[in-house]
């Protein structure tokens, strides 16, 4: 390939892979289901991306670091204090009982089904076991189970990648040169990444405590030490470098010897990334012609997989641990493959074939069974959840923070017209003092800890429901610790700057050039008529809330008061607002 040709297939392996995902995410889909259709299109039908000459042999050796990497972030964000009696032993049993009954059924499947020899229906067997974070973690973003359905996922597919990718390992050294001890090289493998990635975690805090690794170096020397483990990790035993890296993410997210902040901030960034890269270029390996051929052999597996083998590993993972019916459904009902499978069966393709060994089923079957197990788990699960009513509340409500005189009356106003709202008034002690009184949630904590997302209660779980969010104050210092806390939850446009000192807010909304947001935001909160309500607060001015037999029948407000916000009858903020007549629950934030 030419220069600008490999220049091309660059751009478009991250253009695409970024801009996928982000459209998956505004139409509220597994961004796997755009990216592995897009790779294709890009690789065998248009012939653009070309991922073994723009990479050469250097490859699958990026593509393991890329998943170790991946690996690395999802042990980060376990927490064990998540593992719970019950949550402990049923994660337990899902890599152990339930990678054995995925692995044997799944083996049957792919015997009957395809007829291949039993040794190559393990294989497939064997890397279909896994499952992974970067489906699961998306889907239960949108389908948000509530506790503790959620951690026995993330902790089962964070888990399982590296085991399910060993044991693929240890069946193919057993096809290419006969082992005779598979089983003692998993465990080999697994011992080892644990010991190394053990290794990087200490020397990663020691470097933090030791104090002289600069504050805006942090991240990148966690992500230095990972990639160190991961490549150490591979360098000894295939697939030990992915233990390693679950390990030092483990270990790390759950200490306080260290700062995390930096590294969470880093890896969120990375993560999509590195997730978008590797899906398209794998995609664009796919032989399309073999894709067609296997399309219905792949098809009835993943409904095997889907309606008999993941029901039934679910219902004996959690039988007796306490879970209720509707609990034991829904994880019988998740298990997505990912990107672990995905470059497994890329890498022993090529070992296959080197090997003179032609299974020409591994490649499509793998990746067919992934987009049809993504598209079915991720369409269905929401539903699945709502229908269980285990889905948590959805992001509809509002908090309130600021220190002006008027913060409390102006949420109380929020909370008679039936918005879900919280008081955020850090060290208030006025308000500290009628708190039981106060029908909503409130805090007045200092602010650095309601950033802590470790730390479990009302005022936290609240936090993650908030979609609008008001800063009530005159003081630059605190309107920034307070965008820094809700900044990456929510975005620039969800906070609402309303005090005297909005200069980031006004730079957003009047910037030369830039858009007009009016249109898309609730009067009298963005626009020149801010600091008319707030001389108005200042003389004495009060929020109510009126419906509509307050309101004059014509629409607008009575005389003599200005109107602030919309609240439609769901509680829901109407942005943008008007003064039409209000219908039947809705009302009118208003100051008199």
């Amino acid at each position: 390939m030419s220069g600008d040709q490999i220049l091309l297939g660059l751009g478009l392996i991250i253009g695409l892979g970024i801009s996928l995902q982000w459209l998956a995410r505004a139409i509220k889909i597994p961004g796997i289901i755009l990216l592995l259709p897009a790779g294709m299109i890009v690789g065998p039908v248009l012939g653009l991306v070309k991922p073994f000459e723009i990479f050469g042999d250097s490859l699958f050796p990026i593509v393991t670091l890329g998943v170790g990497i991946l690996l690395l972030k999802g042990g980060f964000e376990l927490r064990i204090r998540d593992l719970k009696l019950n949550v402990n032993k049923a994660v337990w049993r899902l890599v152990t009982i339930g990678v054995l009954i995925t692995l044997t059924l799944g083996t049957l499947a792919i015997l009957i089904i395809l007829k291949v020899p039993f040794i190559l229906a393990l294989l497939l067997a064997s890397i279909l076991v896994v499952s992974g974070p970067t489906v699961v973690g998306p889907i239960l973003q949108f389908a948000r189970p509530k506790e503790p359905v959620g951690s026995v996922l993330m902790w089962e597919g964070i888990i399982i990648d590296p085991i399910g990718a060993s044991l693929g390992v240890a069946v193919l050294s057993f096809i290419i040169s006969p082992n005779p001890f598979p089983v003692l090289d998993i465990f080999l493998t697994i011992i080892t990444g644990i010991v190394i990635g053990l290794v990087a975690a200490g020397l990663y805090i020691a470097s933090e405590r030791s104090r002289r690794v600069p504050p805006n170096l942090s991240a990148l020397v966690a992500f230095m030490f990972g990639v160190v483990a991961i490549v150490s990790g591979e360098l000894i035993l295939q697939e030990a470098g992915l233990f390693a890296a679950v390990t030092m993410g483990l270990v790390i997210g759950n200490q306080r010897l260290a700062p995390v902040k930096g590294i969470k901030e880093f890896t969120d960034t990375i993560e999509p990334l590195i997730l978008g890269m590797i899906f398209i270029m794998l995609a664009a390996l796919v032989d399309l012609n073999a894709m067609g051929m296997y399309f219905f052999s792949a098809l009835i597996l993943a409904g095997i997989y889907v309606l008999i083998v993941r029901p039934l590993v679910g219902l004996v993972a959690t039988r007796g641990l306490g879970f209720d019916w509707a609990q034991r459904i829904f994880i019988g009902a998740m298990a997505p493959r990912g990107i672990v499978a995905a470059a497994t069966a890329s890498l022993f393709a090529i070992s296959l074939l080197k090997a003179g060994i032609n299974f020409p089923h591994l490649m499509p079957m793998v990746f067919l069974v992934i987009i049809f197990t993504v598209a079915i788990y991720g369409l269905s699960a929401p539903i699945i959840a709502r229908k269980l009513k285990i889905s948590q509340p959805g992001r509809d409500s509002l908090a309130v923070i600021g220190d002006q005189p008027w913060i409390t009356n102006l949420t109380n106003s929020l909370h008679k017209a039936g918005c879900g709202v919280m008081l955020v008034a850090p060290d208030e002690e006025n308000i500290e003092k009628i708190k039981s009184e106060i029908p909503y949630v409130t805090y007045t904590g200092p602010m650095a800890q309601l950033a802590d997302e470790d730390i479990i209660d009302e005022v936290h779980e609240f936090k993650n429901r908030v979609e609008w969010l008001i800063i009530a104050t005159d003081n630059p210092d605190l309107t920034k610790i307070v965008q820094d806390t809700f900044l990456r939850q929510l975005g620039y446009l969800s906070i609402i700057v309303f005090g005297r000192y909005r200069q980031k807010q006004d730079e957003i909304i009047f910037a030369k050039g830039g858009s007009d947001m009016l249109i898309n935001t609730p009067f009298g909160l963005f626009g020149r008529n801010q600091d008319e309500i707030l001389d108005f607060l200042d003389k004495g001015g009060v929020f109510d809330a009126i419906d509509a037999s307050t309101q004059p029948a014509e629409g607008g407000v009575p005389p003599g008061i200005k109107p602030f916000l919309r609240v439609l009858s769901s509680g829901k903020l109407a942005v943008p607002g008007d003064t039409s007549p209000l219908k039947e629950d809705e009302w009118l934030i208003v100051v008199r």
